[in-house]
């Protein structure tokens, strides 16, 4: 395939799924990723998507061993680990612990079966430009040593955070610097536990304490006996290795005690809204190299499929229409980020409030119920916090005594809602996308709760 219509860099779940529908849709389609055939799906990460994802893409669910457990629930712990908000019940909560090598394999085997060509072995260079077009990629064939340059009508970035496209593009349209902040540094480890899981159905969270410091640790099972578990920490403050805090909480986690270790490694993530533009001149962004992934606990795959339909959809008009610009790409930014992508950016409000909170207040907070349930669903859903006045007195009377917490979180309600509704005034064309842009930051900035 020497002269593509599109080349999307990177094979993890957001790659494939673009490779697959734009290669559906008659796009000569050509993939391309490090990793060698038999590793592509392999990924740090929590290894849990939900449900909805799937009927939201029409994609098929995980099956046979793609399938490490069903998630049907989840508890979420304060510092102290007492008076845990049980959530159960919600059928979009719903979902798996994927094993991420077989998964990662299907979607890949769907995209190559869909006329995709892939080539594994390859590291990519820098993008090939003409002025602030992007026209294809240099890459380097690991095996023969060849350096190759390939033409393309778009180039599609989805080789994970390290954005290898992205961060060699200099337009006013893309973001390149991501404050450390709002980066996760994190370490997982794969469990064998001594003991069986009591609950194995459900997920768990801890917020706060040692074991995360403005950050969040997790338990995700992947059967009866065997656990993903690790630990995720913003960046920017020395606050120590992600693995050091992880091996802090399995010293004082009774369910660690005793387990084998089956496979240990660490990463980063983004944990903020996608940029603010998912697309410049002849590029486009999918997955963790655009910033889509949930802020609250770091998990991208639902998000990155989603996203990965919708840009298949938008290079295929853009290429019938012989417009590869920013322009013509731009209907990917209005069809993800005022609808999928305002839930991700009302999220970062909601991780700024937790991380700002104090241990102490936090606990508090659990114990008097002032944030509820059905408070993490509504933030996750993308409705923000929906205090009504019955709710806020409700929440006084338990509260009594620490009413500045009721204050922020009363002001993390307001500014969820006004970044859902920036989200939903999300510009029609480049030209507006500046003075949006200020709305937004100014709703960050907004966002101290200290």
């Amino acid at each position: 395939m020497k002269r593509p219509d599109v080349i999307i860099v990177g094979a993890g779940s957001a790659g494939c799924v673009t490779a697959r529908r734009c290669a559906e849709l008659g796009l000569k389609t050509l993939l391309l990723d490090r990793k060698p055939l038999k590793e592509v799906g392999q990924k740090v990460c929590g290894d849990e998507v939900s449900k909805a994802h799937f009927e939201a893409t029409g994609i098929d669910y995980p099956d046979g061993d793609e399938i490490s457990y069903a998630i049907a629930g989840a508890d979420v712990y304060p510092p102290n680990r007492m008076n845990a908000l049980n959530v159960r019940g919600w059928a979009e909560f719903d979902g798996w612990t994927v094993n991420r090598l077989s998964f990662g394999q299907r979607l890949l085997n769907e995209a190559i079966s869909a006329g995709a060509k892939f080539l594994p072995n390859i590291h990519v260079g820098s993008p090939m430009t003409l002025g602030d077009q992007v026209t294809g990629v240099e890459y380097k064939d690991l095996k023969s040593g060849d350096s190759v340059v390939v033409k393309s009508k778009v180039v599609v970035d989805a080789s994970g955070f390290a954005a290898v496209i992205r961060n060699k593009l200099e337009s006013p349209l893309i973001e390149n610097d991501i404050d450390k902040e709002d980066i996760a540094l994190c370490y997982r480890e794969i469990l064998r536990l001594k003991m069986p899981l009591a609950e194995p159905e459900v997920a768990r969270v801890f917020l706060g304490g040692e074991a995360a410091p403005q950050g969040y640790a997790w338990v995700f099972p992947k059967g009866v006996q065997e656990i993903n578990a690790g630990v995720g920490i913003t960046g920017g403050k020395g606050r120590g290795s992600p693995k050091s805090h992880f091996m802090k909480f399995k010293e004082t986690y009774p369910l660690f005690f005793g387990s084998k270790l089956i496979d240990g490694k660490g990463g980063a993530v983004p944990v903020r809204r996608p940029l603010k533009s998912l697309v410049g001149d002849g590029v486009a962004f999918v997955g963790d190299a655009a910033l889509q992934v949930n802020p609250i606990h770091g998990g991208g795959i639902g998000a990155g499929m989603r996203a990965g339909i919708i840009l298949g959809e938008v290079v295929r008009e853009s290429i019938a229409s012989r417009n590869f610009s920013a322009n013509g790409l731009w209907s990917y930014n209005t069809r993800y980020l005022p609808n999928f992508g305002k839930r991700l950016a009302s999220l970062e409000i909601f991780r700024r409030f937790l991380q700002a909170v104090s241990d102490e207040d936090m606990d508090f907070g659990f114990e008097k119920r002032l944030l509820e349930a059905d408070d993490l669903m509504a933030a996750n859903r993308g409705d923000g916090l929906s205090l009504s006045m019955a709710d806020k007195m409700r929440r006084v009377k338990r509260g009594a005594g620490k009413i500045s917490l009721l204050l922020k979180l009363q002001k993390a309600a307001g500014l969820m809602k006004k970044m859902n509704k920036a989200y939903s005034n999300y510009p029609n064309n480049p030209d507006n996308l500046d003075i949006w842009e200020k709305t937004v930051l100014g709703i960050v900035e907004s966002a101290s709760f200290e």
